[in-house]
Order: structure tokens, then C-alpha cells, then sequence
């Protein structure tokens, strides 16, 4: 019975995120936390997620941001830091494009194939109903 008012207090005891003064740069932050992946829920975003890396990388992003970086060049840090895994952007359009282009070469595959299985040297079948009307 204490133990969930405890839990309370101590959830209640936690700093809330400060956002930026400037509202601009505010915006910028959130749009960049939208665009990254928290690493330990996979497939959220940092925008979302609860998880703590995902708080110290919203408070990574808001410092970046408020220092002058570009856009660019935070989402560089966490992919320099995480991986590529950690951008919802793809980074290698072939990667991306694959599965469509192997789906292109499988139709024009089985096209090319059965044009080829025909026949150009078929010669007439004799007609076998005759010459004569019935």
C-alpha cells in the first residue's frame, strides 16, 4: 500500500524538461526529436518515448539546438554516436528501393520468359471437318 505512494512522490520529485525560451529553436528541437529513434524502445521516436536515454537525448537535442548547430549537424552527433539506425531517414536510398526493384526485375523476368516459350516456327494444322458442308 505505501509502495504506490512512494513511487508518486518520487515521479512527482522528477525535473520537468525544460523547453527553450526561444520558441523557433523549440520547434526545430521537437521536429529533430520526431526524426530520431530512442535506441532502447526501437521503433519510437526520442519525441515519445519515456525511456531515460530518450529524456538525456531530448536534453542532448535542446542544447545542440540552443548552441547554434544546424540541423544537420545534430542529427550527425546521434548517428556519429548510435549508428545510422538512430535516424528515421533513410540513409541509403538503394537499401531502400530493393524490394521495388526486385519486384521490377521478377515481372520483366517472367514477361521476357513467357515470350520466349512461344513458338515462332508452328506450322498449320490440316483442318479435319473436310472440304465438304454438311
Amino acid at each position: 500500500m505505501i509502495a504506490p505512494i512512494i513511487a508518486l512522490i518520487l515521479q512527482a520529485a522528477q525535473p520537468a524538461e525544460a523547453p527553450l525560451p526561444d520558441p523557433a529553436l523549440e520547434t526545430r528541437a521537437q521536429s529533430l526529436m520526431r526524426e530520431l529513434r530512442c535506441t532502447v524502445c526501437e521503433n519510437e521516436p526520442v519525441s515519445q518515448s519515456t525511456a531515460d536515454m530518450a529524456v538525456d537525448a531530448r536534453r542532448k537535442i535542446r542544447q545542440l539546438v540552443d548552441e547554434g548547430n544546424t540541423d544537420t549537424q545534430v542529427r550527425d552527433y546521434f548517428v556519429e554516436r548510435y549508428g545510422s539506425f538512430v535516424s528515421f531517414r533513410p540513409s541509403n536510398w538503394l537499401l531502400w528501393a530493393f524490394p521495388f526493384i526486385l519486384l521490377l526485375a521478377a515481372g520483366g523476368f517472367m514477361v521476357i520468359r513467357s515470350f520466349a516459350k512461344r513458338r515462332t516456327d508452328l506450322t498449320a494444322v490440316p483442318d479435319d471437318r473436310g472440304d465438304t458442308p454438311a
